[in-house]
């Protein structure tokens, strides 16, 4: 380089401590990404005991001021089994039955592929045209020596079903250890706040608080309402089509996943469309228009309306929260963004209130 009123070139020197900052800077980066992608799960599974912690919260509160012994320790483990009795008893409900149903629709596939060329109806007179019958009886012969050789397959699920066991043990592990020692811990954080600070930090962390509190509890509602309309809307279906299925069972996976939000609703219904595709096309069709109309009412209106008295958020900022968050990190990104979005609102309008004090 040369300056402006010489022609003598400018010299720039990097010197060796520089490039051994920046080639330290960049592998510490590397080494950062591959450490917070190695606990991610574990990361995962803390934030979900935190967030279960706080929706538990109140109701160990409640119950341990009933207990003559004041003690947390039983509270929680009260609480503690009223939630395991209703989450065995829905698998109970549900899993046997899908699983059920489920064999029986792969066992008769075979069979219902060879049926269709003897059928009178559309669908037998297309296979009888296109002359389809020897692609039909090789495909179910297929099917058939497949159902012998699931060997992989089947161990790969048990292994899955094992690890989100584990995870599960250790998500109600945590979130018991949470609500017992959690007070403690805060009393302790507390006893570190500045005196002149402390009571409007608390009332600042009481309203976030019950920010996170109020979602859970009102995904809760959102879930159960749409396990209620998905129940219902089943039963009448299956009886005017004139099929069986257990409305119950299907209703209990649209609660699970809703609890997911924006997304749960949406995997919850195209399970429960699969599952009604094994009793009846028809059946399947039918509900899976239902489940269109329902998450275009439910997103528009029920959930925004619930979590916004909750939260103190608008029903279109909670919509762009959820949307946001499950775009920046999935369903987990999804569950937290909405009680993000309140805990950031109250911190803000805090943050208002002092500026405008300081004037």
């Amino acid at each position: 380089m040369f300056g402006k009123n010489s022609k003598e070139p400018i010299e720039i020197t990097i010197s060796n401590r520089t490039i051994l900052r920046v080639i330290a800077f960049f592998v510490g980066t590397i080494f950062a990404l591959a450490f917070f992608d190695n606990i991610k799960h574990p990361l995962t599974l803390i934030f979900v005991s935190f967030f279960l912690s706080l929706a538990l919260n109140p109701v160990v509160t409640k119950v341990a001021s009933k207990l003559k012994s004041k003690s947390r320790v039983r509270a929680t483990a009260m609480a503690y089994g009223a939630v395991v009795a209703v989450m065995v008893a829905m698998i109970v409900l549900i899993v046997p039955p899908l699983i059920s149903q489920t064999s029986e629709f792969i066992k008769d596939v075979p069979k219902t592929l060879s049926d269709l060329e003897n059928r009178n109806d559309n669908i037998g007179q297309f296979v009888r045209k296109y002359n389809l019958e020897d692609q039909i009886q090789n495909f179910a012969n297929g099917w058939s020596s497949n159902l012998g050789s699931l060997d992989s397959p089947v161990v790969n699920t048990a292994s899955r079903i094992f690890a989100n066991v584990i995870s599960i043990v250790t998500v109600f592990v945590l979130t018991f250890m949470m609500l017992i020692e959690g007070p403690k811990w805060i009393e302790s954080i507390w006893q570190h706040v500045p005196k002149h600070r402390r009571e409007h930090d608390k009332k600042i962390a009481m309203k976030m608080y019950r920010v996170v509190t109020s979602y859970v509890n009102g995904q809760v509602i959102v879930a159960a309402i749409g396990a209620s309309f998905a129940t219902v809307a089943l039963i009448i279906a299956s009886t005017i089509i004139g099929v069986t299925v257990n409305a119950v069972a299907l209703g209990g996976i649209i609660f699970l996943f809703a609890l997911i939000p924006t997304i749960g609703t949406i995997l919850g219904s195209l399970l429960v469309v699969l599952f009604s595709l094994f009793a009846s096309p028809t059946l399947a069709l039918v509900i899976l228009i239902y489940f269109i109309i329902y998450q275009q009412i439910e997103n528009a209106s029920i959930q925004p309306m619930i979590q916004s008295r909750g939260n103190e958020l608008t029903p279109m900022l909670v919509f762009m929260a959820a949307i946001l968050g499950i775009g920046l990190g999935g369903v987990l990104g999804g569950f937290l963004a909405i009680p993000l979005a309140g805990c950031a609102k109250v911190l803000f309008d805090d943050w208002i209130v002092d500026r405008d004090t300081s004037k």
